[in-house]
């Protein structure tokens, strides 16, 4: 399969023979290969879409969330009882019910009635079958419909208006889904004056910080390379979403505080006024040091049961009330948001940090006191480059590391005679071999990308020494390239297609149909791709594929066969993911598993299969999978460990990059000198990696 689609390629000469080999259930679609560059037909289930839906769902994630579902319960218990308490019945309605769990709850604590709605068919009908399996089926009323579209009334899905809601309709930014629509429309038309609200309220905080590594991700550094970014770059806000990860794992020396957490925004759930869809607060700070406000980190906590005693939060570390102790989760995650422009401050100096939101999202920005009526409507992007570049692209662009490695291998290979052509999406690379060489040439095939590299190279004054061609690599000929010949080819590489680190070879291949082109002694750097791998085991990542079984007595394990069925459909054995995100420890040391050059496209299969031994006892659920870049004796780009990989020890990963991950479903127990093996075949034909894992 080709990794990071999770989909078999046939290649058959007619239609007639193509048609043998797709079942009733598969349907062949288009198919652009990120290595290759190249469209092929692929064969794909029809319901594909529908599957990765499921499987890609975060439901699993929440139900392994310990501290939500048992707050959820304990909430839903002291409510319950509060209406028995004043000999009141307790009718719930469970708004986005999902696996069921909240509504199985609710039954098993003791409702009269419970209704639940979910809009998302499949996971309606599996819930239905989970609540039968828990025998509650006869108990709860499962409507397949929005709230929205619910009515109540003798014919109605609700005989009568419920006094108990229970929902969990946030995201990481809280009101991203829908949230305040949703309350509002329930207070409206699905629930009785005096109801209960599960949860009762949620308090939003923010914390305005200085840290060098935030501002990669929103500015471009240029300070250590030739050339600079257009002003209109560096003064723009950046992007208007907010840029969600988990920032619990930040190293601490990675960041300053300027303030204390401010609490900005309260929503009350239970407010029969309705949830205002457009506010803004102002908050007065002194700062606590020295700095340059570069951004402003965001996270929420839950008032979960009607007095208010029971307290979900999703601060980090330093903000949470249980200190280093923390729950995992993967659903709700913190943010961070950027200021229009950098705001720099003196210890005990006053500013405004204002904070705004709409019905669905969020902005933040720091002024000086008082200073504060731009402040108004929610930010956009000026430049171009933050709507085209994402934020950690951004940031790899500035990386000092990465700028040091290309700065020694161009002034080692390229002259002032040198013609040079640069293969990368939306690179300084351009830039920075112009103040070296003869000549550039760029390769943009991306209207997008072209735009920002015609406005590096017009902002730098380097119209006369870079060009950039708009055609793919096959379709450029001697006059695009001033009948000269290519001598130096770079590329970082980065590509915006590549969903994993060694899709980026696709430079490779890109060279290749220029070969005609190309001088006989020509440079490509990169030339080497190394491919490597260790054996983790992650503090909590594999719980995202793991399954549920039984989650607070209930049996789940319906909802355990459906995602598994739809994963099989349409998941790879390999993922993508940012593992600086998710902690985990080396069980091995880290091995070679294949090496390519540039000339190997033009050979036969690639194939390795290397033996992963622990050399440390513990629970291994995973393998990381990496590649390095060498750009010669200069150094070597890594999509890796930042820093040396120790046996036993957390695995410092690289900021700016996603590697890939095999996450076992079912995590094992082992001791030093067990082994799995990874098998590894590359076909330079079809640019096809493929992955097996034998535990």
């Amino acid at each position: 399969m080709l990794i990071g689609f999770g989909l078999t390629r046939l290649f058959c000469s007619t239609e007639k023979s193509l048609s043998r080999f797709v079942s009733k259930m598969s349907t062949f679609v288009s198919h652009a290969n990120p290595v290759t560059g190249k469209m092929d037909w692929i064969i794909q289930d029809e319901n594909y879409d529908y599957h990765q839906e499921i499987a890609r769902s975060a439901y699993a994630d929440m139900l392994h969330d310990t501290e939500r579902n048992q707050k959820y319960y304990d909430a839903l218990k002291i409510a319950i009882k509060m209406l028995h308490d004043r000999g009141e019945k307790a009718h719930v309605l469970d708004i986005g019910t999902g696996t069921g769990l909240l509504s199985m709850m609710a039954a098993s604590a003791g409702a009269d009635s419970v209704t639940a709605c979910e809009a998302f068919k499949p996971m309606a009908k599996c819930a239905k079958k989970i609540m039968q399996k828990n025998k509650l089926g006869d108990k709860i009323s499962l409507i397949p419909k929005r709230s929205t579209e619910m009515t109540v009334g003798p014919d109605g899905d609700m005989p009568h208006r419920a006094n108990i809601l229970v929902t969990e309709v946030f995201d990481t930014e809280l009101i991203g889904e829908g949230a305040i629509g949703t309350f509002n429309h329930a207070h409206q038309e699905l629930l009785v004056e005096d109801c209960l609200v599960i949860p009762r309220a949620a308090n939003m905080f923010a914390q305005p910080v200085s840290s060098e590594l935030v501002r990669r991700w929103n500015q471009i550094d240029t300070s250590n390379m030739d050339g600079s970014v257009p002003g209109a770059v560096s003064q723009c806000g950046g992007a208007p979403s907010l840029h969600d990860l988990q920032l619990d794992q930040l190293p601490p020396q990675q960041f300053t505080p300027l303030s204390a957490p401010l609490m900005v925004f309260r929503f009350d759930f239970n407010c029969k006024g309705g949830l205002k869809s457009d506010r803004r607060s102002e908050v007065t700070v002194s700062a606590d040091d020295d700095g340059t406000v570069d951004a402003i980190f965001m996270w929420w906590d839950c008032e979960m049961d009607p007095k208010g005693e029971i307290t979900l939060s999703c601060a980090p570390r330093w903000a949470h009330p249980d200190g280093s102790d923390l729950p995992w989760r993967d659903h709700w995650m913190q943010a961070i948001y950027y200021p229009s422009n950098p705001l720099t401050v003196s210890r005990s100096e006053p500013f405004s940090l204002v904070s705004c939101h709409d019905e669905y999202s969020l902005w933040f920005d720091v002024t000086k006191q008082g200073d504060t009526s731009h402040v108004l409507e929610r930010p956009l992007c000026t430049c171009g480059f933050h709507t085209t570049l994402s934020r950690t692209r951004i940031g790899m662009m500035g990386d000092p590391c990465r700028v040091s490695i290309f700065q020694a291998a161009l002034k080692k290979h390229v002259k002032e005679t040198s013609v040079c052509l640069c293969i990368s999406d939306g690179s300084l690379l351009p830039v920075m071999v112009a103040s070296r060489a003869r000549k550039v040439f760029v390769i943009e095939t991306n209207p997008m990308y072209k735009r920002i590299t015609d406005a590096l190279i017009q902002h730098n004054n380097l119209r006369d020494r870079v060009t950039v061609i708009n055609k793919q690599p096959n379709e450029i000929s001697r006059d695009d390239l001033d009948n000269l010949q290519v001598d130096v080819i770079v590329g970082e590489p980065y590509f915006s297609s590549s969903m994993l680190p060694w899709h980026n070879v696709h430079m490779w291949y890109a060279i290749y149909d220029l070969d005609a082109h190309l001088a006989d002694n020509a440079v490509v750097l990169p030339g080497k791709m190394v491919m490597k791998a260790v054996a983790m085991d992650f503090n909590h990542m594999w719980k995202i594929r793991a399954p549920v079984g039984v989650c607070e007595g209930f049996d789940l394990t319906e909802f355990d066969r459906l995602i598994e069925s739809s994963s099989d459909i349409s998941d790879s054995n390999i993922e993508p993911q940012p593992l600086w995100e998710y902690p985990g420890r080396a069980l091995s040391s880290a091995v070679d598993v294949i090496k390519l050059q540039y000339k190997d496209l033009k050979e036969k299969s690639v194939q390795a299969s290397v033996e992963l031994q622990m050399k440390t006892d513990g629970s291994l659920n995973g393998v990381a999978v990496w590649t390095e870049y060498e750009f010669g004796e200069e150094g070597t780009v890594t999509t890796g460990p930042r820093t040396s990989l120790r046996v036993g020890e957390n695995v410092d990963w690289d900021y700016y990059t996603r590697q890939g991950v095999h996450l076992l479903k079912t995590p094992r127990t082992v001791s030093a000198g067990h082994t799995i093996v990874l098998h590894v075949q590359f076909d330079p034909k079809t640019g096809e990696f493929d992955f097996s894992f034998k535990t």
